[in-house]
């Protein structure tokens, strides 16, 4: 059983930890803020925007280890207050459509950069 880390340069960059990592036909993502995979620089918009970006660049990832958002099985969402979830619900519904997967959504936690969100996933690999 390998463990194989997972790198893509359509995601930001990592500190001291993997983008995700690959094992035993599961993707672990690490947790991801609002961040332009290009120049590192967080995405002050609203959580709508912010939302946007953690998916796209959770996607991406995800691509990068042979799997997809439709094969996430579970989803951590950390925010910075909990009234935002109604309009991170909004975007989020956008990315899981249909059978979404499993998830907790949490406020009142302080982020990277005085972001509004971060979230991690675990999916199935290839």
């Amino acid at each position: 059983m390998t463990r194989e880390i997972i790198f893509t340069d359509k995601a930001p960059a990592p500190g001291p930890y993997s983008q995700a990592i690959k094992h035993n036909g599961l993707v672990f993502v690490s947790g991801q803020t609002a961040e332009d995979p290009k120049t590192g620089e967080p995405i002050r918009g609203g959580i709508a925007e912010q939302t946007r970006s953690v998916l796209t660049n959770i996607a991406a990832i995800l691509e990068a280890a042979g799997s997809s958002l439709e094969r996430v099985l579970k989803v951590n969402i950390y925010l910075s207050d909990i009234k935002l979830k109604p309009e991170m619900n909004t975007v989020y519904k956008e990315f899981f459509p249909q059978n979404p997967p499993a998830r907790i959504a949490m406020g009142g936690v302080e982020l990277d950069y005085g972001l509004d969100i971060e979230v991690d996933v675990i999916a199935i690999a290839d």
